[in-house]
Parts: C-alpha cells; sequence; structure tokens
C-alpha cells in the first residue's frame, strides 16, 4: 500500500503566507489541494502534515476528501521540519509502509513526475539545478525513523533520505515543473 505524505505544516517566512493554503494566480486550486489531487491516483491514503496555525483552513479545504487525513507534529518530534512530518506520518502504522512523499510548494509539478516516482522505489527527484528531497519514495516504519533521529539528532531531509532510507537520485530535465515556491512575487493588486 503506497501512502501520500503532504508536506504542508511549514512556517512559511520567507513566502510571507501560508504556502499551504495559497492559491498560486492562473491554478485551478490551492497548492494544497493541487498536492492532494496529484497523490489520488496512486496513493490509497494520503496523509497531510499541517500546523497549528493552517490546520483548520486544511481540513475545509480537503478534509472531506476520501483517503484523506490531516495530522499536525507529535511531541516530543515536533517542529523540526518535514522529518517532523514523517514521525507524525509513521506513527499512524505499525508496520514498514511505502511513501510517496510531496511538499506543497511544488504546483507545478505534473501526474506524470510523480506516477515515475512511485514506480522507482528508493528514489527523490533531482535536477540539475537542485536536489529535491521532499519528492521523495521510500519505506520505512515509525520505529526506524525515531531511532534514526535519536541516535543521529540529525533533522536534516537529506540525510535521512539519502542515509537512512538509501534512496537513489531520479534524473529529470530541468524545468519550471520542478520551481520551489519559497518566494511569492509580489501582486501589486493585492490588498
Amino acid at each position: 500500500m503506497m501512502i501520500g505524505l503532504v508536506y504542508a505544516g511549514g512556517k512559511s517566512i520567507r513566502f510571507g503566507k501560508d504556502k499551504a493554503t495559497y492559491h498560486v494566480p492562473g491554478l485551478p486550486a490551492t497548492n494544497v489541494q493541487l498536492a492532494v489531487e496529484k497523490l489520488m491516483p496512486l496513493c490509497q491514503q494520503i496523509i497531510v502534515c499541517a500546523n497549528e496555525t493552517n490546520r483548520a483552513h486544511i481540513i475545509e479545504l480537503v478534509g472531506q476528501v476520501p483517503a484523506v487525513q490531516i495530522i499536525c507534529d507529535i511531541p516530543p518530534y515536533d517542529h523540526h521540519g518535514p522529518l517532523s512530518a514523517i514521525i507524525a506520518c509513521t506513527s499512524q502504522f505499525s508496520i514498514v509502509q511505502d511513501y510517496l512523499t510531496l511538499a506543497v510548494d511544488y504546483p507545478y509539478i505534473t501526474k506524470d513526475a510523480l506516477a515515475i516516482l512511485a514506480r522507482t522505489s528508493n528514489s527523490y527527484i533531482v535536477t540539475s539545478q537542485h536536489k529535491h528531497y521532499s519528492l521523495a519514495h521510500f519505506s520505512i516504519s515509525n520505529e526506524q525513523v525515531t531511532t534514526w533521529v535519536d541516535n543521529n539528532s540529525d533533522w536534516r531531509l537529506r540525510s535521512f533520505i539519502t542515509n537512512k532510507c538509501g534512496c537513489y537520485p531520479l534524473v529529470y530535465r530541468s524545468s519550471t515543473e520542478f520551481s520551489n515556491l519559497n518566494y511569492r512575487e509580489v501582486d501589486l493588486n493585492e490588498k
């Protein structure tokens, strides 16, 4: 069974607004809705890891979608970025599961790229410009994740994806599809 994990709990400090609930002009839905919609054909269950601030809004946006569950980080592993989300997500299951991860700040990624990632075990997407560790496919249990963090004190997603999960690069040509929304273009019409 493939579990989709949507990273939606970031603070979006550089972006200036919550990236998960942001609606990019010209796209048909908010970033979290796009992420869920793209993972639906590939995953039997989708877990969206939100934060305390955006959780209620995310529940409004995707909480009624069948097979979607919205969670937040769990203490004592909270507030450490994507690895906190992985710990919270894996705590929902008692065994090793297959995970396909997608951050909400990739609104242009195509279903085709995600489908190839879903078919390629132990991989993450790489372009000539960036290594996209939040676009990954790996198998892990909650015990394996928490043991890794407890023994290494290493919260970097890169270390976890490559060293613990043994994921290999899945190379793509650079394109806008892999653009990450770290900064929001200022819309002069925005009030």
